[in-house]
């Protein structure tokens, strides 16, 4: 009898424990004491028992949250709120697009942000996070227009003054932007001063003084939000994607949702071959504008490089699907159609790739299959003269342009000995020594700042000949240079500051031309133009 009674008792008692009510206090009281994963498995028996329970559910979102479990947070919250109460229904829309913005879906989330200002006008937390959504969607003047209205608070409130000078900033409306950051700016001690005066550089184009001004503000605070991304968009714009990438990966670190920062990155690893480590960024950058043609663009190119080619052709599908005029994608299409034997996709896509083909930039300097400018140059070494289009008559002719203070001809300089060593006897190599790149009296980039490289304008040409002598010992430079005179009459024919290569047949017409920039230059690219002139 007694262990009749005692299994009674039992049954009872776990009955009593599994009670909804009694596990939705346990749930509460470890969420509230920090076992998030404990509320949360017990939110989720919680719903076994009822499903209606829109407090449990919610609560539930709340933990999933604050564990960083996204993707299961939100379907809770939107769960809920399809039968919430009024009363309810803008603390669920709060959460479900905190959910969404956290996450980096700043697409859905800026909808629900701006329901929410649009019902709480005066909610500042609202508006702000909903500007913050706009603009890092890149629709600064939304988001501006969410922020006008408090403008008037930005007097005494140097942190709303300091956003709302930012959007102004990212809109193109100088003028509002330095009435509003004017006191911020004078601050130089503070790190919004220094980030705000870093920005302000940077719209104008003055990137050197941008990475400084944005140096100095991350010196002051690491954390800035933004920063990063901002520095090392400056420091690509001077040349220097060796320090801008790092700049862009502790971006990411500490949020991983910044688009330029995803983007940026995944550029420069795209050109250094890194397929693998760019792929993901791009997917997220993806992800956090759905709108970008451009980043469904180098996501596919990205796909293609690591032969994932079913999965890059799906990407181009849609991406056609959604930009009909978008001519690239036409064309990239094509050949992944032409690769899979699909002759009539093929040609359909090549047909719309034409048919939508960007207009072409205006060339400089002279352009492809036209007779390449002849000039006669002193070489560096000794007193004769040299015709730099056909320096060794009857061969093929790669000609440089470039300077020892010109960090991309720097960079280049190694695939181009690789070249001049493997076609030795069958192309003519030759530098056309130009002006400084970056000379002491102009910007510096980062990069020769780093690496002391300081030279003075040339004063006469045996200094610019001093310069090109020892810039082909510092590189290592396994072919001859000549020197462009003081007038820069090579530079300008061949429009080739701050550095250029061309690749001449030795019929004298120009075949294939690049910047030396990692944008630019392809060792690929000039040992295909070299196999087709080198016969």
């Amino acid at each position: 009898m007694p262990s009749l009674l005692f299994a009674l008792f039992l049954i009872s008692f776990n009955a009593f424990a599994q009670d909804p009510a009694t596990l939705y206090r346990q749930a509460v009281d470890k969420q509230q004491r920090g076992d998030l994963a404990g509320a949360a498995q017990l939110y989720k028996r919680v719903l076994e028992q009822d499903s209606t329970n829109i407090a449990a559910r919610s609560n539930l979102g709340a933990a999933l949250v604050g564990q960083g479990r996204f993707d299961e947070a939100i379907p809770q919250y939107e769960l809920a709120l399809q039968s919430a109460q009024a009363q309810v229904r803008p603390m669920l829309q709060r959460n479900l697009a905190l959910a969404y913005y956290k996450s980096g879906r700043l697409q859905q989330a800026a909808p629900l942000l701006t329901a929410l200002h649009d019902a709480q006008p005066q909610n500042r937390d609202a508006t702000l996070l909903a500007a913050d959504c706009l603009l890092q969607l890149g629709e600064p003047a939304r988001a501006v227009e969410l922020l006008e209205p408090l403008a008037p608070q930005a007097s005494g409130d140097k942190a709303l003054a300091y956003v709302i000078g930012i959007a102004y900033l990212r809109s193109g409306r100088t003028a509002e932007a330095q009435r509003l950051l004017d006191p911020i700016l004078r601050d130089t001690a503070s790190p919004e001063g220094n980030y705000a005066l870093g920005m302000a550089m940077f719209t104008s184009g003055d990137y050197p003084a941008a990475a400084k001004a944005l140096a100095r503000a991350l010196e002051l605070d690491p954390a800035l939000p933004h920063a990063q991304s901002l520095y090392g968009q400056a420091l690509l714009f001077t040349g220097d994607p060796d320090a801008a990438l790092p700049a862009f990966r502790k971006q990411l670190a500490a949020d991983a949702n910044d688009y330029d920062a995803n983007v940026q990155a995944a550029a420069i690893l795209v050109r250094r071959a890194g397929h693998a480590e760019a792929e993901p960024l791009l997917r997220r950058a993806v992800m956090l504008r759905p709108a970008s043609a451009e980043a469904h663009f180098a996501l596919a190119e990205t796909l293609i490089a690591e032969k994932k080619l079913p999965l890059a052709r799906t990407e181009l599908e849609a991406t056609v699907r959604q930009w009909p005029a978008f001519g690239a994608a036409h064309g990239l299409l094509a050949k992944l159609y032409t690769s899979a034997g699909l002759k009539n996709e093929a040609a359909a896509e090549t047909a719309l790739g034409a048919k939508y083909a960007p207009p072409k930039a205006v060339a400089t300097g002279p352009a492809a299959n036209t007779l390449a400018p002849r000039l006669k140059l002193p070489r560096s070494a000794g007193s004769s003269m040299v015709n730099i289009s056909a320096p060794e008559p009857g061969k093929p002719t790669v000609l440089v342009f470039g300077s020892y203070s010109c960090p991309n001809f720097r960079s280049a300089a190694p695939a181009l000995n690789e070249m001049a060593k493997l076609y030795a006897g069958k192309v003519a190599f030759l530098l056309v020594y130009i002006r400084e790149a970056h000379a002491t009296d102009q910007w510096q980039s980062t990069i020769n700042e780093r690496e002391q490289v300081q030279l003075t304008p040339a004063a006469s040409d045996g200094q610019k000949r001093d310069y090109a002598v020892m810039c082909q010992r510092k590189l290592h430079l396994q072919f001859p240079s000549a020197v462009d005179g003081l007038d820069n009459a090579a530079e300008q024919a061949y429009a080739a500051w701050p550095s250029k290569v061309y690749v001449i047949a030795a019929d004298g017409k120009i075949r294939y031309v690049s910047g030396l920039t990692e944008q630019e230059f392809s060792r690929a690219s000039l040992e295909k133009a070299l196999r087709s002139v080198a016969r």
